[in-house]
């Protein structure tokens, strides 16, 4: 991630506080429709987990909602954001640091990316196409994630921090990855989830 992109964050903070602006959701409901969707396809149960980009941990409790045991790691670049999820919930274990720059070594039954791919980079579709190669070769079992975007691609706003995918696109793609990919354009009209499952788990 850029500093630019870690700034837009520190800022967004000081000025909301701990609130899901601060993580540039537009409210608490487009926050929570994102978290119902990351979690609804997948069985967490005795599973390892590491949440990509994990804001402030909100989406523990709804993995908390569908399974008694299992471990979790959480990883985001900006200070902050852990200071306050360590607060939240102290029981799970949380890491400062980019992992698109420099991915955990560990590999995890399952890797959530939940609003951490909708940024407006230099090279928007290799940036994310890169990523969810990294965090597939990382899981064992299910990679999920969402994005901005749907098909036909929107257009995205000159100066915009959003950058809208195209779903269609962005399936194909993970379909050279994996032969079991669901995706979920249904819920949001600018917004998609995509699962993918590792031969093994299917």
């Amino acid at each position: 991630m850029t500093k630019n992109t870690k700034n837009s964050y520190q800022n967004s903070y000081k000025k909301y506080g701990i609130d899901p602006r601060a993580l540039k959701w537009r409210s608490e409901k487009a926050a929570k429709q994102r978290y119902e969707q990351i979690v609804a396809d997948i069985d967490f149960n005795n599973k390892s987990i590491l949440d990509v980009g994990c804001g402030f941990g909100d989406i523990v409790p709804y993995v908390a909602n569908k399974s008694d045991i299992f471990s979790y790691k959480e990883i985001d670049f900006v200070p902050e954001f852990i200071s306050e999820a360590k607060k939240k919930y102290p029981k799970y274990t949380f890491l400062v640091g980019d992992y698109f720059k420099q991915p955990l070594e560990e590999e995890f039954d399952i890797i959530i990316c939940c609003g951490a791919l909708n940024g407006n980079y230099k090279n928007n579709l290799g940036f994310r196409k890169k990523t969810i190669k990294t965090m597939f070769n990382h899981t064992k079992e299910c990679l999920v994630f969402n994005m901005a975007g749907r098909h036909p691609k929107p257009e995205t706003a000159c100066r915009s921090n959003v950058w809208f995918s195209d779903s269609k696109e962005i399936f194909e793609y993970c379909e050279t990855l994996s032969k079991k990919v669901l995706l979920k354009d249904d819920y949001h009209s600018n917004d998609f989830t995509i699962v993918m499952f590792k031969d093994n788990s299917i």
